[in-house]
This record gives structure tokens, sequence and C-alpha cells, in this order.
């Protein structure tokens, strides 16, 4: 065998494997210090949701969540086999911004270039939507997997004779709506993509009945999801340049956030400043591809009635919708979008031909993007969210016996029926919490077919006598005179209280019996 053929067969073997390379950068990237950052209020709804059995699961979505029933049914099965671990519930995210790189790779290979698809592939692993994404216990990644590959096989199906792609094609927009029902409005720009790129009535037809298929098999859940409207998102705001900003910065070039009192303030400037700095480049990126003349091997008009109407028919709807009608807008919804917009920058970045140019760009990006990464791994990265180390306080001090008050967060004071509480955090930690007795709690959620279930006032709660120490987790997102006035009740009955941990959104306090 001679060299040179030795030399092909392992470029050969190089460039198949590569993909797959791909995947677990893509995916390991996503998982970076996952198990380090504390698990949020979203994450913890997962676990109470996915702890379920399979009745309780059903009755939930009667009431709440519809939008994400299906992604609890699968966390449901995946944490039986799994575990539910932070690394655990969130290691299916980073699997699937892996295989979400995967697809634009292959995608673009059909749309592009082999070194525009690539540099796609590697844009998008990188996005801070992507990477804050990945260690997410939530269905938003898996929504952006399923609009890559429901577009590359609708660019397959507009290329091919076999009515196998237009099956496929339904069949994978159908799971995408039913994972995040804002993918129906991909399906939208997959029509206007639709008629720029074919004059043929019959993929025109055939595109349609498969849409049609794919949101009729969707539609329970379309329909569930409606009659639950206020959980499609409806804590945004309705202000124009407030939304406009979440559009062009925190869609693609952030995550969640981390509030101004989990990090010093230097570092907050930092992320804040890099991320517009990434913003500024990433759009001036997609701006060239629009407006220069594409790279060779690129046919500038098929990326752009590809990845267009994907990135601009969703967001535009949603984000007119929060104007006009109600404040859904919310940019972690739109993660499905990122791949359209990957592409797009890779297209724009291809167009650069001054070499000097393009690596000052990458190197000052890198740098932006770096520092929004930092920003998205530390302690207590989600929206200031201590959970982690709060529950550790507890388990560290806690005995078989203790109690524990989690403390209300929607009610005026420790009095009355609540259901939103401090409990979340023994949703997301539960090991913290098996051996102690939880005070207030009166019906679970699993019981009650809610996220949270109902707690009891504490001034309705007759201490048992053989109780010598209690465990009170007090949210700082909750009304103020919940901490004074349950102390106030505790001390009434011969307890004194002592702060033995306090963080960004949690304070722990162990109230001992005074003998």
């Amino acid at each position: 065998m001679t060299s040179a053929t030795t030399g092909k067969r392992s470029s050969l073997l190089a460039a198949r494997l590569a993909p797959a390379g791909l995947f677990v950068v893509a995916t390991l990237l996503a998982t970076i210090m996952s198990p380090t950052v504390s698990l949020w209020t979203d994450e913890s709804i997962t676990l109470s949701a996915a702890s379920r059995t399979p009745t309780q699961l059903w009755a939930l979505l009667q009431h709440i969540d519809a939008v994400h029933g299906v992604y609890y049914a699968f966390v449901n099965g995946w944490i039986h086999l799994f575990g539910d671990s932070s690394f655990s519930v969130r290691l299916p995210s980073a699997l699937a911004a892996g295989a979400t790189a995967l697809g634009i790779l292959f995608l673009g290979r059909l749309v592009a270039s082999a070194a525009t698809a690539w540099t796609a592939a590697i844009v998008f692993a990188t996005l801070p939507r992507i990477t804050w994404g990945g260690i997410e216990a939530r269905p938003f990644i898996f929504a952006a997997a399923a609009a890559v590959w429901a577009t590359y096989l609708l660019v397959r199906a507009t290329r091919s004779a076999s009515r196998a792609f237009w099956v496929a094609y339904g069949a994978v927009a159908a799971l995408g709506v039913a994972i995040n029902i804002y993918l129906a409005l991909v399906i939208v720009g997959h029509a206007v993509t639709v008629l720029l790129t074919s004059r043929d009535r019959r993929r025109i037809t055939r595109f349609t009945v498969s849409a049609v298929i794919a949101l009729a098999l969707a539609s329970p859940v379309i329909l569930l999801a409606r009659s639950q409207q206020s959980q499609l998102g409806d804590q945004g705001d309705r202000n124009v340049l407030s939304i406009a900003r979440k559009v062009l910065v925190n869609q693609l070039f952030l995550g969640e956030t981390p509030s101004t009192d989990a990090a010093p303030t230097w570092f907050t400037r930092s992320w804040q400043i890099a991320a517009v700095v990434a913003a500024a480049i990433g759009l001036l990126a997609i701006v060239l591809a629009i407006v220069r003349r594409p790279a060779v091997g690129d046919d500038r008009r098929v990326i752009l009635a590809v990845a267009l109407p994907w990135l601009i028919v969703p967001t535009a709807m949603i984000a007119a919708y929060a104007v006009l009608a109600s404040p859904i807008y919310q940019p972690r919804y739109l993660t499905l979008a990122a791949p359209a917009g990957a592409l797009l920058i890779a297209a724009g970045v291809r167009t650069i031909r001054a070499r000097v140019w393009a690596a000052s760009g990458a190197i000052l990006y890198v740098v932006a993007i770096g520092i929004v990464f930092a920003s998205q791994r530390i302690p207590f990265a989600k929206s200031g969210s201590d959970w982690s180390a709060a529950a550790a306080a507890v388990e560290r001090g806690a005995t078989t016996g203790d109690a524990v008050y989690f403390a209300p967060r929607d009610t005026d004071g420790p009095t009355g029926t609540a259901m939103l509480t401090s409990r979340r955090i023994a949703y997301a930690y539960p090991a913290a919490f098996e051996n102690l007795r939880d005070l207030t709690l009166e019906r679970t959620g699993a019981e009650t077919a809610t996220l949270d279930g109902f707690s009891r006032g504490l001034d309705a709660v007759a201490l048992p006598g053989d109780i010598d120490r209690i465990w009170a987790l007090y949210s700082k997102k909750g009304p103020a005179s919940v901490r004074s006035e349950s102390d106030t009740l505790l001390r009434e009955a011969g307890f004194h209280g002592t702060v033995v941990w306090e963080g960004p959104s949690t304070t722990v306090i162990e109230y001992s019996h005074d003998d």
C-alpha cells in the first residue's frame, strides 16, 4: 500500500469521524461546570413535574404547563435511569446542543460550502444562548434541535422526488411543536422558504400537506396550551426599546443572567459590556451575509432563503404580539431560532476577505463570549439562585428528626394558605431534606395537580413537642414581613434563631429550642 493511498484513507476516515467529534465537543462545551451552577426556579419545576407518576403528571398538565408536557415525560424516564442530580437532569440539554450543532453541519453542507457549514456549527456551539441552555433543565435546546433537523429535512424534501423526506419533515416538525409551540412559527418561516426557493406547485403542495399534518398531530398540545395562555410566557414587558434590546442582545448573545448581588460589580459590568460587544460583532456578520458577495461555494440566495425566515418570522411575530397584545416575549423561548442566526453569522464571516479584520474580529468575539460564558458558570449564575448552597447549609447541620420551615413567598406573612414557598429548593435538592419534618405542608403538588401544592400558615401549625430544631428558609423575593412575623411566632414558641447562611436570594436560619 502506497503512502498516498494510506494518506487518502486517513483523510477519508478523519472526514467521517469529524461530525462525531463536533457532536462530542459541542456537548462537552455545554456541560462545562454544570454541577457548580445552582438549579433555579424553572428547573425545580421540571424536577417537581418529572418526579410524578404518569397519572399525576397528566393531571398536572390539564391545569398548567401543557407546553412542556412532552419534555416532562421525557425527563421522568431519564431520572429513573440516571438520577436527578443537577448534572444528570441538565445532561439531556447538553446532548441536544451537540445534536443541534451536528444538524447545522449537515444543513450547512446542503445550502452552503463545507467551510461555511463548519463555521456555522462552531458559532452555534459557542453562542452564549446555547452555552447557557446546555446547563438548563428545560426544553429550549430540544426545540432548536427539532428546528434544525426539520429544516434539513425540508431542504432535502424540496430537492428530492421521494415523499419519504416530506413524511419525515412532518413528523419532526410535529414533535418540535409538541416540545415548544413556538416552533409552529418556524413552520411559517419554512413556508416563506419554500415559496422563495421553489416554483414547483407539486412541492409547494407537498409542503402544505406536510405542514398541516404536523400541526394537526401537535394540535392537542396547541389547544391545551391555548387554554393555559399565561404559560406561554407572561412575565415580560411591552416596552419597545426593552424588547428590541432583548431581541438584539439576549436572544443569541446572552442567557439568563446573574442578579447584581450575585457577583462583584466589576464582573457584572464586564459581562454586560461583553454581551453587547458580542452582539455587535454577530449582528454585523449577519448584515454582511445579507449585503456582501458570498464566499466561493456559497449561494447567498439559498442561505438567506433558508435562514432569514427561520430567524425573523418567529422573533418578529412574538415581539410584535408582546408589544401590541400581551407581554409573552422571552428570549429563551426563541432558542429555536439560534441555529439560523449561527448560519447567517457564518455566512457573513466568510465574506470577510481581509485576514487582519477577520482575525481581529474573531479574537474580540472570542474574548467577549468567553466573559459571558464565565458569567454563566458562577455558582449563582441563574438569576442569583443560591439554592445549592442553601440546601448544603441545611444538610451540613441538620439531623434526623429536625423540622424544616419553607417560608411563603406569595402572602403578606406566615398566616393563611400559600402556594408558592421556598419549598422549591427541596424539589431541586431533595436529598438535603429527606429526613426532616416539613412543618407547613398541607397537600403536595402531586395531590393537588399543581406545581407547588398548598402550605398552611405557620400560626396554624401545632409544633410537636419533640422538635428541638427548626431549619427555616426565607426567600428574599417574598414579602419582607414574612421573616419578621415568622421569627416572632417561633420566639413565642420558645425558639431562638441564628443565621447559618445567607446568599443573594435565600437566608437559612437555625432555630433552636430554649431549654
